[in-house]
């Protein structure tokens, strides 16, 4: 598509919106409706393919936000990141109108910047050549094209105003506040097109614009080797890589390597952001169209990317002279891997655990995060650099003591001024490790005189059980208990409380699971993904499911719900909650969007675990 500077174009396109097809878009033209800036003069035919076309929402009842683009699904994030916080509804329920909400994060998808200054009550948005001033309390607002200022009127009941968040501080040190804008009159003002989606509870605003570098993502390559997903996957092992050591493949791993530690990808704290997507690294573009990310260990990120450029400094030992020509290359490289490393330090929480980002701490991203095996992955990686080896016998934990042997000797040797020049040390790594396995035994839940499993996020003062996201409850959780197993199961000469969290968790997740109960997808053309999941009783149904979440408590009291109404007979309940946050007993009530996005049930948690316990049992006292 053409890359262009060209301003805003509004088009008629809110009644389509509901459903995110584009009525009229058959042909590759359209009429320009009105136009601002350097844009088409009116009426003007322009190509559709020159156009982002995004829609944003807001619902009532959610503490998210929600940006998909053109016909595609909705995707949900927070309002604010990292935050639990709802927009205010200030004409009553139900009542677009006075729908307030913070927009910084919903703009920031369509390109504008909200600049909100609490400490003076200003508020500045800028989209695609427009200038929107608000001020907190006034009902008038400036908006400046480029040539013309017009001034806006809007409800003086629904003015701007700026909402502490209790406990959060922002990056500065200061009070975290939070900018509430009257939705509906704020994008209407910017030219979105504003519809309330009354069956979802949700405000749903259409914008489309013209192509700016702003506008334009990274090119994706799904089948390529060296993609930032690739990096946040742990794609590229080293078997993998030493099959590629040809001329042709050493070049390309290397240019890999150099992006992956280009300051516009690897953070100046020395962490990586997350991207999710197939990113190209070897797309020459790659470093001028990456956008800033806070450097996190969130779905693979940051100890992914140090692996990878570990392998590829330890194949250069390995085979000097294939590597020949390389060597300022392989600098800069070995400079981002120690930076990386001294990230992962840095990051460590004074109880032992790491958040899910660092140093950018809102809400529950500052939280000690074993979800999505966050924790558990860094206490692998921090295995490898601490020690020469492990117990386990699953290649992908065993070869990272060979993946960071260097680095292992050059932290030993105290030779290198990379590793000197950041104060790496053997012992900052061994105290690392230590309060880290502290941490994770003191943090294996009892729930009476029963020791249990692990929870997927804990609170970064007290080490209690708490929640991530807004379906993401505080609870014993199997998946992320499974893989801290592992990861005690993986340390030789393990003292007496690493054996007993082992075999406890082992006994308990025999104790739980349930059977005549079957998941079935339906179509359902009422909700908005057109399909549903439910748990309906099967008398045939023998495999045993497992809930994503098992309560903290035998009662319900924890969740303020009757453990009468639970799932199963059993003391421990399975629980359940939907992006409002509210737990229940059954996935079958509201939460259809989260039934169908997100994996409540699963098998074999018991015969898995009872799988690798036994394992272990053939080799610990070898």
């Amino acid at each position: 598509m053409k890359s262009t500077k060209k301003s805003l174009v509004v088009l008629g396109i809110c009644t389509t919106m509901a459903i995110g097809t584009l009525v009229g878009f058959s042909g590759k033209l359209l009429p320009v409706t009105q136009a601002y800036g350097e844009s088409s003069t009116d009426a003007q035919v322009v190509q559709v393919s020159d156009l982002v076309i995004k829609f944003l929402g807001v619902p009532e009842y959610e503490p998210n936000r929600y940006t998909k683009s053109s016909g595609g699904k909705w995707a949900p994030e927070e309002l604010e990141k990292g935050l639990l916080i709802k927009a205010d509804m200030k004409l009553g329920e139900g009542n677009p109108e006075g729908m307030m909400a913070p927009l910084k994060h919903s703009f920031a998808d369509i390109t504008a910047i909200v600049n909100a200054v609490q400490a003076t009550g200003k508020i500045t948005i800028t989209y695609n050549g427009l200038t929107l001033d608000m001020e907190q309390g006034s009902n008038t607002a400036i908006l400046n094209d480029g040539t013309t200022t017009k001034k806006l009127t809007m409800n003086g009941a629904v003015t701007p105003y700026f909402k502490a968040i209790e406990g959060e501080k922002s990056e500065d040190g200061s009070q975290y506040y939070a900018c509430y804008l009257p939705v509906k009159f704020t994008a209407e003002a910017l030219g979105g097109n504003v519809v309330w989606n009354q069956q979802m509870h949700r405000m749903e605003m259409g914008f489309a614009f013209y192509y700016t570098d702003a506008a334009i993502a990274p090119v994706l390559n799904d089948k390529g080797d060296y993609t930032t997903a690739g990096m946040e996957g742990d794609g590229n092992g080293y078997s993998k890589l030493a099959g590629k050591l040809t001329a042709s493949g050493i070049a390309d791993m290397m240019k890999a390597a150099v992006t992956v530690v280009d300051p516009v990808y690897q953070n100046a704290d020395g962490g990586w952001g997350k991207t999710n997507v197939k990113y190209d690294l070897l797309n020459d573009t790659f470093t001028t169209l990456c956008k800033h990310a806070y450097s996190t260990f969130d779905n693979g990120s940051t100890y992914g990317q140090i692996k990878f450029l570990s392998r590829i400094i330890r194949l250069s030992k390995e085979n000097p002279t294939l590597f020949v020509g390389y060597e300022t290359q392989l600098s800069t490289v070995e400079t981002g891997f120690w930076k990386g490393v001294k990230y992962m330090l840095n990051a460590q929480n004074a109880l032992g655990g790491w958040p899910q980002y660092y140093p950018y701490g809102v809400g529950y991203f500052k939280n000690i995060t074993l979800n999505d095996n966050a924790m558990q992955n860094v206490m692998f990686v921090i295995s490898g650099l601490t020690y020469d080896s492990g117990l386990a016998t699953d290649g992908a934990i065993s070869n990272l003591y060979l993946d960071f042997a260097w680095a292992r000797a050059d932290i030993a040797a105290q030779t290198n001024p990379k590793v000197t020049s950041l104060g790496i040390t053997s012992a900052a790594f061994q105290t690392c490790w230590d309060n880290a396995l502290k941490f994770i035994v003191d943090a294996q839940i009892k729930v009476g005189n029963v020791t249990t499993g692990w929870s997927q996020q804990y609170t970064p003062i007290t080490g209690k059980p708490t929640g991530g996201r807004a379906f993401e409850i505080p609870a014993i959780t199997p998946n992320e208990s499974l893989q801290v197993v592992k990861v005690l199961q993986n340390i030789k000469n393990p003292s007496p409380e690493v054996r007993n969290a082992i075999k406890s968790y082992t006994d308990w997740i025999q104790t739980v699971g349930f059977t005549g109960y079957t998941v079935v997808t339906i179509s359902d053309r009422t909700r908005e993904l057109a399909k549903d999941a439910l748990l309906i009783k099967d008398p045939t149904a023998t495999g045993k499911l497992f809930c994503r979440f098992y309560g903290l408590d035998t009662t319900g009291e924890y969740y303020g719900i009757d453990a009468a109404g639970k799932l199963t007979t059993s003391a421990f309940y399975e629980v359940f909650a939907g992006r409002n946050g509210i737990a229940q007993f059954t996935m079958n009530n509201g939460m259809s969007e989260r039934r169908i996005g997100y994996s409540y049930l699963s098998g074999g948690a018991d015969t898995n675990t009872k799988k690798l316990y036994d394992t272990w049992l053939s080799v610990v006292d070898k």
